[in-house]
């Protein structure tokens, strides 16, 4: 290890150079390296040869353009010189960072991460004949971070589940078949573990189902003239599963399909299968309102009495029916969400109970519908209040036997499903007139819960506002660092007929035109800033443009500001603890830039354990 002095501080760098030993290759001067940028977009790959020299950007004239707005136009240099690999900073706005200190020139191990902005670059060696394999605990944290990372920009992945031929399996030494199809993968983004003496699985990042399917057959063919193929079998996220074991589960059952004659079998996909919904990083932000609601929540989860939950549109409802799937005993089975408004009449039996081959025109092949995909699981009905009279009878009938037909077919199909509903609508004056069934409505409404409007929950207002803020600076490449107090009254005051969604809208808009660090008034829509408030809203303001609320208490039992304070140093302190206080790699995970959290630490006093 050596140290090096940037920018007055010191910090440690291995100097591990690319030399024989890295990898079995040739003589550094005629081996060169990859670099795999990640960033919001996408992934690229470029290759520098020895003797070469690369800038990455955002623009020309760099000679690695990629369209990341943390990037400076020219923003930093690699460069290959007897076996060193070197990156220099070219005066960058955010930088460019290893191991959480900001560098102007450093020497970057094989396998090292630097930070340029928000995008990662990580240096793997070129032209290496296989990959190597991982281990279980690792590639299974890989697959953690692949699933957060495609939940938050909203793309999928793949994992391929490989199952040598029985003869080979039975003959090569534990693992020695891998090397047939592994380079045929891409080396420094695909990754490989042994599941067992028979079977590798592979993770493929930022690939869809077209490409997985194609890759799966690349890997599958025969590794040379008169050898067995490999069998794979397919799952892809979020279409086939959103869970590390179900995504595994389902490769590998894949897998167990497939044959000689068909090497290749994709996991089912179902798009409905997983909600549309925004994700609040976690779980649930929980004022006193909320809280007596989770605590309700948390104790229907064990039951499998059905619950209807009531409230005004963008207040939570589908998060609240996850948050009671996820603390049920049924957690691990499936939950399947449909929005009830969307589905229309001439499609709904089908939909919701399948159908059989030819059942109808376009009816190609057999469909289990949603009934039979949430089986032993919960079924989310959304906006429940839109069915016609016709598809409540229809629901009414599955509810009260467990019983249903595929259409088409006479054959009873028994399912044992948990149903949560929600609805905007007033279930109880749709009865009355006429438009809802009666007798469907009790069945459902077992159990009722009311999830209050945002305007009842304004002690939630900071942490979902500094929530929003974070997810929109990570969307939007921007470093927006906070509301002002003016900013805050302003929100506090306004009544949000759209709820949490509205706010989450409101926010990311105001960190796309904010020109300085803090969220202005002038920021916000002119409907929030013009409209009236009532005697609530305006104490509300009042408490959020004080600095700091020493004498009035919210509903949480102290200052709102302390309470997030403390909740924001707990979450940063338990990410930089599981990364051993790399902070970069907390950074990540956090989903802020580097720079923000070294801030951060600081202001909020957070030291490593001793």
């Amino acid at each position: 290890m050596s140290t090096e002095k940037c920018e007055g501080e010191r910090y440690e760098t291995s100097t591990e150079r690319l030399t024989d030993s890295a990898d079995g290759g040739g003589p550094p001067a005629q081996r060169g390296i990859t670099i795999v940028f990640h960033y919001r977009d996408g992934v690229e790959v470029a290759q520098l040869a020895p003797g070469q020299a690369r800038v990455v950007g955002r623009g020309e004239p760099s000679d690695l353009c990629l369209p990341d707005r943390t990037l400076s136009r020219e923003h930093a240099r690699f460069s290959l010189n007897e076996g060193r690999i070197l990156v220099e900073d070219l005066g960058s706005t955010n930088g460019t960072w290893i191991a959480g200190t900001r560098i102007e020139r450093a020497e970057v191990a094989l396998g090292g991460e630097v930070m340029l902005g928000t995008v990662v670059a990580r240096i793997v060696v070129l032209g290496t004949a296989t990959l190597p394999l991982e281990g279980e605990e690792s590639f299974r944290a890989r697959l953690d971070e692949e699933i957060k990372r495609a939940r938050h920009f909203g793309r999928g992945f793949a994992i391929l589940a490989v199952r040598a031929p029985a003869p080979d399996a039975a003959r090569a030494p534990l693992g020695a078949w891998v090397t047939g199809f592994m380079a045929k993968l891409r080396t420094g983004i695909d990754r490989a573990s042994l599941y067992s003496p028979d079977t590798a699985l592979v993770l493929l990042p930022e690939t869809g189902a077209e490409a997985a399917s194609q890759m799966a057959h690349a890997v599958s063919s025969a590794p040379s003239p008169g050898t067995a193929a490999h069998i794979v079998g397919v799952a892809v996220y979020p279409e086939a599963a959103t869970t590390v074991e179900k995504l595994i589960e389902l490769a590998r059952g894949a897998a167990a399909g497939a044959s000689a004659a068909r090497p290749v079998m994709a996991a089912p996909m179902e798009a409905w299968t997983e909600s549309g919904v925004t994700r609040l990083h976690g779980g649930m932000i929980a004022g006193a309102a909320m809280r007596d609601l989770l605590d309700a929540a948390k104790q229907v989860a064990s039951s499998r009495a059905s619950v209807i939950l009531r409230g005004e549109t963008g207040t939570g409802k589908e998060l609240l029916a996850r948050f009671i799937h996820e603390h049920s005993l049924w957690r691990d089975k499936p939950r399947v969400c449909v929005n009830c408004a969307a589905l229309p009449p001439s499609l709904l039996e089908s939909t919701l109970f399948g159908h059989e081959r030819g059942a109808f025109t376009g009816a190609s092949q057999q469909r289990g519908g949603l009934f039979a995909a949430a089986n032993d699981g919960t079924l989310f009905l959304d906006e429940v209040g839109e069915l016609s009279l016709a598809a409540q009878a229809a629901l009414l009938r599955v509810l009260e036997t467990g019983r249903f037909s595929r259409v088409g077919s006479t054959h009873e199909v028994e399912v044992s499903v948990r149903v949560i509903s929600a609805t905007h609508r007033d279930l109880d004056a749709m009865v009355k007139q006429g438009a809802f069934r009666e007798d469907l409505y009790y069945r459902l409404s077992t159990i009722e819960l009311e999830v209050p409007p945002l305007r009842d929950r304004r002690d939630e207002m900071d942490s979902l506002a500094r929530l929003f803020l974070t997810e929109a600076n990570a969307a939007n490449g921007r470093s927006v660092r906070g509301l002002s107090d003016e900013a805050m009254a302003v929100l506090c005051a306004y009544r949000w007929p759209g709820n949490v969604r509205e706010l989450r809208n409101v926010i990311e808009r105001a960190v796309v035109l904010a020109r300085c660090e803090l969220i202005q008034p002038h920021d916000l829509p002119p409907r929030v800033r013009a409209a009236p408030a009532d005697d609530g809203a305006q104490a509300a303001a009042r408490r959020a443009s004080e600095p700091e609320p020493l004498a009035d208490e919210s509903a949480l039992g102290r200052p709102v500001k302390a309470h997030v304070r403390k909740a924001e140093a707990q979450v940063i302190k338990e990410a930089l603890d599981k990364v051993g206080w790399n902070r970069t790699e907390a950074a990540r995970r956090l989903g802020m830039p580097i720079r923000t959290l070294t801030r951060r630490i600081k202001e909020l006093g957070l030291t490593p354990p001793k």
